[in-house]
């Protein structure tokens, strides 16, 4: 056995990939518009707006053939892209911080997902074997591409490998969908966001899925299920090794090469990258933004290429529904349970960050809901871990009512440094110049960017306007 090292010919792969490439970012920015004229939550997750909708057309229409290498060039090495610039939001003190707990969960959880869904399809359902255990690969690990490595090492048949990713990449969506609304909700009460991010990073299939997930809730849920995620990513290699032993045990000749997952170490460089200086947030901030609009080019490639009628290949439906639904259960049982009994013997699994003490407050989570904590973000990231401001930092046009026609520097008349609304409660005026007498008078002067958030809060009832009033006031 070896280690995969394959040749890539870019310049031919881009040109034939050009049309797919289009396609599914034509989709992503499609979702966005969508998810932004949607309200809550699928506002917050513009990157399950781009599955469904990947879903829908590719399952309404039939996909041409042209878009397929754009489609699987998205899917694959976008994804990769996507994932090293995650490296962007975390830094090696967070890492730290996480411990090894959750790293202990996430195998935990992968062993026993891989034994129990191939028992459950092969001794109850009675599926293929060779099925059962693509499907059960690809709950435990990483779906689609744990399902693509261990079918080339097992000589799978294509057909099989296929049901079994359309099967994983439809059951993860679902989980996609209902977590993030499960918890916002309060009906996941021993979880704050950063255990909200073990959670799905052990438990959600696809790494894309998980980013779609943990984004609706918080950056701090997003930086830890990505950690654990590719932990699990990394458990592919003794895994696929193991099966090649038994692969090659039983065609007595040599077994396939072993895919190693190399930008993982790209993920690693830029985190080293990202504790040891401070980017400029102008960098920063399009990179984020850049690197969300990947994952949604490849929520929407992913449904593109995935075909419901497949589902009637193998087995019947009902038989295919169960092992997808099953998987999705076991998985997520198996890692809350884990959560629950770390967390009742006193084990550390994630501390508590400003964010997370923001969603604990019935009015940080209405603060959070409605878009204040997108420019007055809870805490930056400083060489010694967070800081907590309750600003971004950055300059944002509030609006004519609040333009003083006077230019400094770069900044219009209009253009403001968001405010750090960290010891809040010690102020008795509000805004630059003192002409707010409340807090609510405040929130009314903003205009321009700011201006649909401030519009969604005076549209909230009585009750909704005090708890956000009454959290801000205890900052």
């Amino acid at each position: 056995m070896t280690l995969a090292t394959t040749a890539f010919d870019a310049p031919r792969a881009i040109r034939l990939s050009f049309p797919g490439l289009v396609v599914a970012a034509l989709c992503a920015l499609a979702a966005g518009w969508i998810a932004g004229g949607l309200g809550e939550p699928l506002s917050r997750n513009p990157v399950l707006v781009a599955m469904l909708l990947g879903l829908a057309l590719g399952n309404c229409f039939t996909t041409p053939e042209a878009l397929l290498p754009g489609l699987d060039f998205t899917k694959r090495y976008l994804l990769r892209l996507a994932v090293i610039l995650i490296g962007f939001r975390i830094t090696i003190n967070l890492l730290l911080d996480l411990g090894a707990a959750p790293l202990l969960i996430a195998l935990f959880e992968l062993i026993l997902v891989l034994c129990l869904v191939y028992m459950v399809g092969r001794k109850v359902l009675r599926l293929e074997p060779e099925f059962a255990l693509l499907t059960a690969i690809g709950c435990a690990v990483c779906g689609a591409a744990a399902i693509l490595s261990a079918s080339a090492i097992l000589r799978s048949r294509d057909r099989n490998a296929g049901i079994a990713i359309a099967l994983i990449t439809l059951a993860g969506t679902v989980s996609l969908l209902v977590y993030p609304v499960l918890f916002l909700a309060g009906w996941l009460p021993q979880l704050d966001d950063r255990t909200f991010g073990i959670f799905v990073g052990a438990s959600i299939f696809e790494l894309a899925q998980v980013y779609g997930a943990s984004h609706a809730v918080s950056e701090g849920a997003l930086n830890t299920a990505t950690l654990v995620k590719l932990t699990k990513v990394l458990m592919l290699i003794p895994l696929l090794l193991v099966f090649g032993v038994f692969a090659r045990r039983k065609s007595g000749g040599g077994g396939m090469p072993i895919p190693v997952p190399w930008f993982v170490l790209g993920f690693g460089a830029v985190v080293f990258l990202n504790s040891h200086m401070t980017l400029d947030p102008r960098i920063r901030g399009p990179i984020i933004d850049f690197d969300q609009f990947l994952f949604m080019m490849v929520m929407a490639a992913l449904g593109l290429t995935t075909r419901l009628t497949r589902l009637t290949e193998v087995g019947g439906p009902w038989r295919l529904v169960a092992i997808g639904g099953f998987g999705v259960v076991i998985s997520a049982a198996i890692t809350y349970a884990a959560l629950g009994l770390l967390s009742a013997n006193g084990t550390k699994t994630a501390s508590r960050t400003t964010e997370s003490r923001m969603l604990a407050d019935p009015g940080g989570r209405l603060f959070s809901n409605i878009g204040c904590s997108k420019c007055h973000v809870p805490a930056l990231l400083g060489r010694q871990g967070e800081v907590p401001l309750y600003s971004d930092l950055l300059l944002h046009d509030m609006g004519g009512a609040l333009d003083d026609k006077i230019l400094q520097g770069d900044a219009i008349g209009s253009e403001w440094r968001t405010t750090p609304l960290i010891d809040l409660h010690l102020r008795t005026r509000y805004l630059h110049d003192n002409r707010a007498e409340s807090l609510a008078d405040a929130i009314f002067a903003h205009g321009g960017e700011a201006k649909i958030v401030r519009d969604r809060f005076f549209a909230l009832n009585d009750a909704d306007r005090h708890a956000i009033l009454e959290f801000a006031g205890k900052l």
